[in-house]
């Protein structure tokens, strides 16, 4: 347990009135509001007690709501899910310096990679205490030395780090961090000195923070327009890809009108899944693309393409499942891109192979580029051949013998058909993916917008328990707020377990399904998936896969301990009774408010989902 309360220290003192004059903390919580922050995750210590104390004080917090993990890193993967799951959300943190910070740093990094919005809020020894410990000697708690190490550190996996020292230049730094913040959809972080938050400063402008992305050349956009079009134009089977970056930029909606008017069907990239609802009318999704763990008819679609145009799209290798690997070739047939290939991402676009490149195109000026131009002339052999089939293709039920135990693809046949499928259009679940074979065996469960959550690129596994209260309390603050359902891996799980009490406290009725196996089973799948082969010739797993304490878990009793209600599931039967029953959350006797559902899934440790198959060699 990380220590952060000192009997040494002194306690934050009794705050004056200030509702007459502005202060730091006040300027910071105003400028936090605007941009879409809504509530603070925040972590008890004396260095950052005094800016965390203005949250519960009505004429200081600008609405904002104080929330209290159970620590840091589920504290950064709740403002992660919080921001990810509802548009124009920011995700926000605070922590004390060193033991607290530092403790972030993995979870601020993976919202760095993949484009989350977050403040990262920390307090630290005063300008006086890094003097002294400069000057005499003297090394403060939780610092490591007088190098300024956290601003240092979490300027790394930040997009701007800012230190506020000075209360004169506090309202430029904080409008400086927290316009980068909305403008490269990226976490930054703001250091805030001992003593500083109290401090009067100016007041807060009229004129609310606003992205400031860096303008497109008229000549740049121009150009690089026509070049999409001219392939476009040729195109005789055009597939769109939605890529994440859609999502961040809150480019949904001309996404969307770019796909009408070329009149051609859209995958998403993994990272992309629920860009835009994958049920709508007005659109035609052709299901979510991740390489060879794709659907097949969904890897056919996307490898007939003469005309591929990702937009918004992470190159990773996780977005393409066995495509992209350390060797790779670009001449490969399948390689990417490839020379029928458009990518417009991260401020620049790529026509083919090397044939055109700009690198100062933002890519919803040239989604509205394309879209002026189609408005004037369609595409001439538009509409374009769509998916053959469906994009959510799972088996029925009845392919499953119900006294048999669940499976990977039991399970999800049971979850849609028992769940899901019951679900009205405005009420249906967000689902929380955790990273590992979670993300890869639900891509082809249909998702509404916004409504697939999880970590793909950065793939750390425990981000689906620990954002699952993030996205939950982002859904509270909509007009039809959605259930959330998480699904973890039992390793993943036990990363961020403490996260679930925290669901309980907020009254969430949250379901968790804990897939049981026994094993990190993406980890053995990743170093030799041919251990998975039936028979006894399949090489062993290797031990550091195994999960010693599995054996000894109570799944139920640890829910009960939680402040929720557990299941433990070993048959398909038993699995479905279970879901049926979701539709009555249940009320935590000590609370009055609804509580979370944890499920534990008993699966073969030798288990593999459908969309993972692919990887087996098993006449080697």
């Amino acid at each position: 347990m990380l220590l952060h309360l000192h009997g040494h220290s002194s306690p934050p003192k009794e705050r004056p009135s200030t509702s007459a004059s502005e202060t730091v903390a006040s300027y910071l919580n105003k400028r936090l509001a605007e941009i879409g922050v809504g509530h603070v995750f925040a972590i008890p210590g004396d260095y950052i007690a005094e800016y965390v104390a203005t949250l519960d004080e009505p004429d200081q917090n600008a609405g904002l709501k104080r929330i209290h993990p159970s620590n840091e890193i589920t504290a950064v993967y709740s403002a992660d899910g919080y921001a990810r799951s509802c548009k124009g959300r920011v995700g926000c943190v605070a922590f004390t310096y060193g033991v607290g910070a530092l403790n972030a740093v993995q979870a601020v990094g993976g919202a760095y990679v993949e484009r989350v919005p977050m403040v990262i809020i920390n307090g630290s020894p005063s300008v006086a205490q890094f003097n002294s410990e400069r000057d005499q000697g003297v090394l403060y708690h939780h610092m490591l030395d007088g190098s300024h190490s956290d601003y240092r550190i979490l300027g790394e996996v930040t997009e701007i780090a800012v230190q506020i020292n000075n209360p004169a230049n506090a309202p430029e730094q904080i409008d400086t961090a927290l316009r980068t913040c909305i403008t490269a959809s990226r976490p930054v972080y703001i250091e805030i000195s001992n003593g500083i938050s109290e401090m009067a400063c100016r007041s807060v402008p009229d004129a609310p923070l606003k992205a400031a992305p860096i303008p497109t050349p008229a000549g740049s956009l121009e150009d690089a327009c026509a070049a999409v079009l001219t392939h476009m134009r040729r195109s005789k089977r055009l597939v769109f890809m939605a890529g994440s970056e859609i999502s961040r930029a809150g480019a949904e909606e001309d996404f969307a009108k770019l796909c009408r008017l070329a009149d051609a069907p859209y995958v998403t990239s993994g990272l992309g899944k629920s860009v835009l609802a994958e049920n709508r009318s007005d659109v035609r999704f052709g299901g979510t693309y991740i390489g060879k763990s794709s659907q097949k008819n969904v890897q056919d679609l996307v490898s007939s393409a003469d005309c591929f145009v990702a937009i918004g799209v992470q190159d990773t290798d996780f977005n393409y499942l066995g495509i992209v690997t350390p060797d790779y070739n670009p001449n490969a047939p399948d390689a990417f891109p490839g020379p029928t290939h458009i990518q417009a991402r991260s401020g620049a676009v790529l026509v083919g192979r090397g044939l055109a490149y700009w690198g100062n195109i933002e890519m919803p000026d040239l989604i509205a580029a394309l879209i002026t131009k189609l408005e004037g002339t369609g595409l001439p052999n538009a509409p374009f051949p769509g998916l053959e089939g469906t994009p959510w293709d799972i088996p029925p039920t009845s392919a499953f013998p119900s006294e048999n135990g669940p499976t990977w693809d039991s399970f999800k046949s049971h979850l849609v058909h028992d769940f899901l499928n019951h679900c009205d259009a405005d009420d249906y679940p967000t689902i929380v993916a955790d990273s590992g074979f979670s993300f890869v065996a639900l891509t082809n469960v249909k998702s509404a917008e916004r409504g697939y959550v999880a970590q793909l690129a950065w793939a750390a596994i425990g981000y689906g328990t620990g954002a699952s209260a993030g996205v939950a309390l982002a859904q509270s603050t909509t007009e039809n707020p959605r259930r959330v359902v998480t699904v973890a891996g039992d390793a993943a799980f036990a990363e961020t377990v403490n996260a679930i009490g925290l669901v309980a406290q907020l009254g969430q009725n949250n379901v968790i399904f804990v897939m049981d196996n026994r094993v990190y089973a993406v980890e053995q799948w990743l170093l030799n998936a041919n251990a998975f082969c039936p028979g006894p010739n399949a090489p062993p797993f290797v031990p550091l896969t195994d999960i010693p304490q599995g054996h000894i878990w109570d799944y139920v009793k640890i829910a009960e301990g939680f402040g929720g209600v557990g299941h433990l599931v070993t048959t398909n039967a038993e699995l479905q009774d279970v879901l049926r029953r979701l539709d009555k959350p249940p009320i935590n006797p000590t609370t009055s408010q609804p509580t979370f559902t944890l499920v534990a899934v008993r699966i073969p440790a030798k288990d593999l989902p459908d969309t993972t198959r692919w990887k087996l060699n098993c006449d080697a």
